[in-house]
């Protein structure tokens, strides 16, 4: 068993990469379409993970990584569409709705039981989210709006993780969640194949190439190894550092505009995600001297 200290430093690393690849992204959408960047994305990250698990394969595995795979494929392709409507800061931070969410699709996957504390906190962050869209325009909206599909199909797969995973092998049900986004990647869009001169852009190039081996390859076995060893719900709360670097990142360096609503919005969406920490801690802390949770 992987140690707590490693998942927890793992997936603050997984944090400041998915963060990064927001305005990575973004930028990149100028020169590719999203289907095609996500079919070379999954493509490349799936080859890659190939000679790590050949003799690893099973039956279990591959068909439970295949039904993860099928929300991460549509947060991905919500998330990707959404970038070109929305700016980087605003998508990290409506994606980050995910880490609320999580404990709420727990109560009906996993039987974990209702908590009124964390459904308020869900609709803080829902409310957080209206704050950010309340100046949009049409296409922001409509970029908000899938976004927002993101973070429910991201809780989604990390549940799933968490249901399926607990037996499994982290690194086969992984590979079979690349494949699966790479596979519908094709089905919904086959002639991005034709696409592959864009690849040719050396920016198009470095953004999947980043995308593939890091935020998607090493991030996505992180977090299977992550949630198997210390929850889903757990997981997602350390994963606050996503949204904050996504906006960090796409200030500082990539000179997004963020305005005195969304600072109003995404500050409440970041409160509710906090809130949610430190309650799990002060529940875990109980738990270990003996309290009731």
């Amino acid at each position: 068993m992987v140690d707590r200290r490693a998942s927890f430093g793992g997936l603050f690393f997984v944090a400041i990469v998915w963060g990064t690849t927001f305005p990575i992204i973004a930028v990149s959408l100028k020169y590719i379409d999203p289907m095609s960047f996500l079919l070379f994305r999954f493509t490349i990250a799936s080859v890659i993970m190939l000679p790590f698990i050949f003799r690893k394969i099973n039956r279990r595995d591959a068909i439970y990584g295949s039904i993860v795979g099928i929300p991460l494929f549509l947060g991905y392709v919500t998330q990707t569409y959404g970038l070109e409507y929305t700016s980087p800061s605003m998508s990290g931070l409506i994606t980050g709705i995910y880490i609320v969410l999580t404990p709420i699709l727990s109560i009906f996957i996993l039987r974990n039981g209702v908590d009124m504390v964390k459904i308020y906190l869900t609709i803080a962050a829902f409310l957080g989210m209206a704050l950010m869209s309340v100046t949009s325009t049409s296409g922001e909206l409509l970029g908000n709006v899938l976004t927002l599909g993101t973070a429910i199909c991201y809780a989604l797969q990390m549940v799933l993780t968490e249901k399926y995973l607990a037996d499994g092998n982290p690194l086969v049900f992984t590979f079979f969640q690349l494949v699966v986004v790479a596979l519908l990647s094709l089905v919904v869009s086959p002639l991005s194949v034709l696409k592959a001169g864009t690849l040719g852009n050396s920016y198009v190039l470095f953004s999947v190439l980043f995308n593939a081996v890091l935020g998607t390859t090493l991030a996505i076995w992180i977090m299977s190894v992550a949630i198997r060893n210390i929850s889903a719900y757990l997981s997602a709360l350390i994963l606050i550092l996503e949204p904050v670097s996504a906006v960090a990142i796409s200030t500082i360096f990539f000179h997004y505009k963020v305005t005195p609503l969304m600072m109003v919005g995404g500050g409440t969406i970041l409160v509710s995600m906090v809130l949610a920490i430190n309650r799990e801690n002060r529940k875990s802390q109980g738990n270990r001297g003996g309290a009731p949770s």
